[in-house]
């Protein structure tokens, strides 16, 4: 618990140094400057602390006082700006109450699965549910790799390569744990934090993208809670199939109720809110970012001072940080924006090469990802057309997964008429931006990103992970149409009616995926058969005595091995993520690569499982030195795989030298030479 509340007090801390910008944007009085320095604040610091690891200086001393210096730097700018360079409506006890109410709810769906994730029982086995080893744990990989302070970070699943990935939302968590005492054995603790943190965040900025096209507290709330616990209808489609068949509901155990559209009908997958606070708290960042630069333009349109511009350009800036693909279709969406806005005024040159400002701090993170190896083989991997899942069954599967959001964001769209007091725009140039009302404006960023994120759905793959642009692209649908809901909810007479009651049918369609969905999350009593293995995945006292010996007396850099073919889905990532080790060889499941034949994972992990499978000590360890190998790990898994190669491991000291055993680990270190 101490870990926990000492790290909150960090996150927080990280924020800060963005504060001074979001105040210059939004004002200090008004909580959307909070809201947008927060989110600016967590990507400058993310910055700052990679410094010293770029200089090769990494220390607690060196990383406090980058973070010093950038918030400096941020409170100088920030002081040239005399008042609010966007002038907001008034923000009233009804929208702080509304804003709390949708952040509860975020706390009520986040923390449940969080809190049950690695759980021990009574014997010191730890447990994990299935999908959370496939990104949590993965992260936990990831941060301990970024911990060594490494520049670039080195793949944790194959040695001697440096991992493409965009690690930058783990900077914080990581530098937290590989600077202080005994912080890597709070990894975990650090992870679910920052991702709870983020999860607030993350809503907060949803909420006020919607604010300010639809400044009304309780439409924006209701559409942002729609969006987090009704955004898909597949729980209800299973419980009616269930039913419908005869099968007892209590199966809803035994489904990734969220995928169901994959699952039974080869469609789309798409991942709702939920799983964003859970499992992608990395991509969500990167919308909190977007989103913050899409509430400008939705307050100031094109009008907005220069000082907005820049403002905007640092948010996709931080958005394209966190993740490339998401900062570079945010920075579409708005530019879109811009330019419509732009053209209704009829100064559509000047401002557009105005705001085309904003691209410079853009272009300069995509640089910096190209610089640390994040993006290499990214552009060749997309795929365009129309292909694979997306022909199949595509408008059911899009209602199944989207349809309750969906719905009901086309009637906001539909039902809207045009307010009689519409905001107008400032002149160019004015310091203060477009003064606005509390009438509602047209969402036309919210609708852009809601429309791109639909085209991307059917015709954007990647040919590594075919459902990663879908995942991607879903959640920011999700993240588009809170506005446009909650504009049905304001428009006039029978129309409104019509919206509210489309919303309920929603409400009742969607909710049973989220509650089914938090259910499973957080549940590690279900030992049944997954379509990768057992639900929950089970962490011996064994297992961890030997995880905690690597993590305790090897060192940080040191190659640990185990058998990845054998492991396949479940365990596929124990080493690097729970001993904080890197391997020779691995399968990673996540953009890190495949498991096809040719590949360098495929290659190298022939070589390992040649080394468990082989019974010549001497053969065994030629391949071991080879690959660099230090340690190799065998428990259950590679006795049951290799019952004969195994016994080499314990009659040839001198080629294996047993380093650590108890009743089902036993770990042997490469002799040096012969």
């Amino acid at each position: 618990m101490m870990a926990a509340l000492a790290y909150a007090a960090l996150y927080l801390l990280a924020l800060m140094p963005g504060l001074p910008l979001g105040f210059a944007l939004f004002g200090r009085r008004h909580p959307a400057g909070w809201i947008a320095g927060g989110a600016l604040g967590y990507a400058l610091t993310a910055i700052a602390i990679w410094a010293p690891i770029r200089a090769g200086v990494p220390s607690a001393l060196t990383f406090v006082i980058a973070w010093l210096v950038v918030g400096v730097l941020a409170w100088a700018i920030a002081r040239t700006t005399t008042a609010a360079l966007v002038t907001l409506p008034p923000w009233t006890g009804r929208d702080s109450k509304a804003l709390a109410c949708v952040l509860l709810l975020t706390l009520a769906v986040a923390v449940p699965p969080f809190l049950r994730a690695g759980a021990s029982d009574a014997a010191g086995n730890r447990y994990y549910r299935a999908y959370f080893t496939a990104d949590f744990v993965w992260h936990e990989a990831l941060s301990a790799e970024v911990a060594k302070f490494s520049s670039p970070p080195r793949n944790p699943y194959l040695a001697t390569r440096p991992i493409h990935y965009y690690w930058t939302y783990f900077l914080l968590p990581s530098i937290v744990a590989g600077s202080t005492a005994g912080g890597a054995n709070h990894l975990e603790t650090f992870l679910k934090v920052n991702a709870c943190g983020t999860a607030l965040l993350f809503v907060s900025s949803i909420f006020l993208c919607a604010w300010t096209a639809i400044p009304r507290a309780r439409p924006v709330a209701a559409g942002v809670a729609l969006a987090i616990v009704a955004s898909s209808g597949e729980g209800t489609f299973a419980l009616w199939r269930f039913w419908q068949r005869g099968v007892p509901l209590a199966e809803v155990r035994n489904l990734n109720v969220d995928a169901l559209s994959n699952w039974w009908m080869s469609g789309l997958r798409v991942d709702g809110l939920q799983r964003c606070f859970w499992w992608v708290p990395q991509h969500s960042m990167a919308y909190a970012l977007g989103l913050v630069a899409l509430a400008v333009v939705n307050a100031a349109g094109s009008a907005a001072p220069l000082g907005a511009i820049v403002l905007s350009g640092l948010a996709l800036a931080g958005a394209t940080l966190m993740n490339p693909f998401v900062g570079g279709i945010f920075s579409v969406a708005w530019g879109a924006a811009v330019v419509i806005d732009a053209a209704r005024s009829g100064a559509l040159v000047r401002r557009a090469v105005r705001h085309a400002l904003a691209a410079v701090p853009v272009l300069l993170a995509v640089g910096w990802c190209v610089g640390n190896e994040m993006v290499e083989g990214g552009g060749s991997a997309l795929q365009f057309g129309w292909l694979g899942e997306a022909r199949n069954a595509p408008l059911a599967s899009l209602l199944l997964s989207l349809g309750p959001a969906l719905v009901p964001a086309c009637i906001g769209v539909l039902m809207w008429n045009r307010p009689r007091h519409r905001a107008g725009h400032a002149r160019d140039g004015d310091s203060r931006g477009a003064p606005l009302h509390a009438e509602p404006r047209r969402p036309g960023a919210a609708m852009l990103l809601a429309i791109l994120s639909l085209a991307l759905l059917y015709f954007v793959r990647l040919d590594v992970d075919r459902a990663w642009v879908g995942f991607r692209a879903g959640q920011m649908f999700l993240v588009a149409v809170p506005a446009l809901i909650a504009r049905g909810f304001v428009a006039p007479g029978a129309r409104r009616r019509a919206a509210i009651a489309a919303a309920l049918l929603a409400l009742l369609a969607g909710a049973p995926t989220t509650i089914i969905d938090a259910y499973n999350a957080q549940d590690i009593t279900n030992f049944s058969a997954s379509p990768i293995g057992p639900w929950t995945v089970t962490i011996t006292r064994d297992e961890h005595d030997g995880l905690a010996w690597l993590r305790r007396t090897t060192a940080p850099t040191a190659i640990v091995q185990m058998d990845p073919a054998a492991r396949a889905r479940q365990t596929w990532s124990l080493i690097p993520s729970l001993a904080h080790r890197r391997m020779a060889a691995g399968q990673p499941i996540s953009l890190l690569g495949g498991t096809a034949a040719g590949t360098e994972y495929a290659d190298k992990s022939a070589r390992v499982r040649t080394m468990y499978e082989t019974t010549n000590a001497q053969q065994a360890w030629e391949i071991a030195r080879s690959l660099r190998i230090d340690y190799v790990w065998v428990d259950k898994v590679e006795r049951t795989a290799y019952p004969t190669g195994i016994t080499k491991f314990d009659t040839s000291p001198e080629w294996f030298e047993n380093a650590f055993s108890n009743a089902e680990v036993s770990i042997y270190r490469i002799a040096s030479r012969h």
